[in-house]
């Protein structure tokens, strides 16, 4: 439940960060810094404790597939679909993590979800839907287009967010979880990096307070600590129980809207987050454990 509470803290306020960095700067450009800091942090770190291990050589090409699901492809997915639709709506597409995970587990895994995470799951997404229902039913024609696009985009980035998730239960017992979290980071920086090269855009970022402070958050808090976090969920719990906390994190993110973007809770809403943590409480409750 701490490592829970981690994520979702950590997770809910990076969306509006996220939100803070869109503009003139490349989303190629601020992710590639954003996993460069974060990689070159925690590999100082490892670093300095002595406590680096390379992966074995037979897991190096997964490590380099998690770092373009995970700290690459996806993000781009996100940093451009909240240049269409609100940073907290994106959140609540992210949230159907759990539906792909567990879908993607019974489909390549062979592994049947029990009945308590998938009826938990349906519960909280269902919570998070109505939390989000006054925005998307208030939302006017003309916003119609940039809707479908950001919305197509979040999806997208869900689905490699979800097969980021694959990769890294196939591996995180058998690796060095920190080491091969350094190492994808700074994979997927590259990536990012070398496209946005490949694309025209240089490398350079502004020197605006705003936006360097949200570069430390997302690369520090919401990256090195969260992401190491959110790992370790998925190597103890399994990656269907640990993407609840994106499930959860939304209603973090909706919380910041309703003071940084003017997002203003209704009655609806608030029984929307009744229903949502109903749900967590339904699929983290493990009665074979409480003796």
């Amino acid at each position: 439940m701490l490592l829970l509470a981690v994520v979702v803290i950590a997770w809910g306020f990076s969306w509006y960060a996220i939100a803070l960095q869109v503009g003139d700067v490349s989303p190629l450009v601020s992710i590639a810094w954003r996993f460069g800091l974060a990689g070159l942090t925690l590999l100082l770190w490892l670093l300095i404790r002595g406590r680096l291990a390379l992966p074995p050589s037979c897991y190096r090409v997964r490590v380099a597939l998690l770092g373009a699901c995970l700290f690459c492809a996806n993000f781009i997915c996100f940093y451009h679909a909240t240049r269409f639709i609100p940073s907290g709506l994106v959140s609540i597409v992210f949230a159907m993590a759990t539906f792909f995970n567990v879908f993607n587990q019974w489909v390549w895994l062979k592994i049947k979800p029990d009945l308590r995470t998938v009826t938990g799951a349906f519960i909280g997404m269902c919570g998070i839907t109505l939390v989000f229902a006054p925005v998307l039913l208030g939302e006017s024609d003309s916003a119609a287009g940039s809707t479908v696009k950001g919305l197509a985009l979040s999806i997208l980035g869900t689905c490699f967010f979800s097969a980021g998730n694959l990769v890294s239960a196939s591996i995180t017992k058998h690796t060095h979880l920190p080491s091969v979290v350094a190492i994808a980071m700074l994979f997927g920086a590259f990536l990012c990096a070398l496209t946005a090269i490949a694309s025209g855009h240089n490398l350079y970022i502004p020197r605006d307070i705003i936006y360097l402070s949200a570069l430390v958050y997302l690369a520090i808090g919401a990256s090195v600590v969260a992401f190491i976090a959110y790992l370790t969920l998925i190597e103890n719990e399994g990656a269907a129980r640990a993407s609840y906390a994106t499930i959860l994190f939304p209603l973090i993110a909706l919380t910041v809207s309703s003071f940084a973007e003017g997002y203003n809770w209704t009655a609806t809403a608030a029984i929307g987050v009744a229903i949502a943590l109903s749900g967590a409480c339904l699929v983290f409750h493990r009665p074979d454990k409480l003796e």
